[in-house]
């Protein structure tokens, strides 16, 4: 019987961070200029994230934000409200980012960039919250989405998208 209730303890109680997927991507206004002085970039970024809490317990995030880089610098960030994804489901959601670039952009890359139809791209988003088992156990937790990609300027779509895991 001990056996048991520890087996069972170890399998229900073990709390590991939640995963994070991005899904999709969808750019929407597109706009851009490498002849201009200086050159812009500007768009609506979709992004599709996937919430997969394998945890027994409910995860409960906190208001958070995503962004999305250029060459190192944040072109664009948008915040969304906290929530919760119940033990053993998924839940996905959209966040929508405003991307414009700004002075403090490496013109000369982006310009290049830019004429060479492809702007390699990275998002960030971070998920802090608790997980809750049985109302027993509390754990923080943070999960974490970080993504390089390319933006295509011909098709004005993403891809080659590669996650770290968490």
């Amino acid at each position: 019987m001990g056996a048991i209730a520890l087996t069972f303890s170890l399998i229900v109680f073990r709390i590991a961070a939640p995963n994070l997927n991005l899904q999709s991507v969808v750019i929407k206004n597109l706009k851009f200029n490498s002849s201009s002085s200086p050159p812009y970039l500007n768009m609506t970024f979709i992004a599709e994230i996937q919430v997969k809490n394998d945890n027994f317990g409910t995860f409960k995030f906190q208001n958070s934000s995503a962004g999305v880089f250029y060459n190192g610098t944040l072109i664009g960030t948008s915040g969304f409200f906290g929530g919760e994804v119940r033990g053993r489901e998924t839940e996905n959601m959209n966040v929508t980012i405003k991307v414009r670039s700004n002075v403090w952009v490496n013109q000369t890359y982006l310009n290049g960039d830019l004429n060479s139809g492809l702007v390699k791209l990275r998002s960030y988003a971070d998920f802090r919250g608790k997980v809750t088992v049985l109302k027993i156990a509390k754990q923080s937790k943070v999960s974490v989405l970080d993504c390089t990609m390319n933006l295509n300027l011909t098709s004005k779509a993403i891809q080659d998208i590669l996650c770290a895991e968490n």
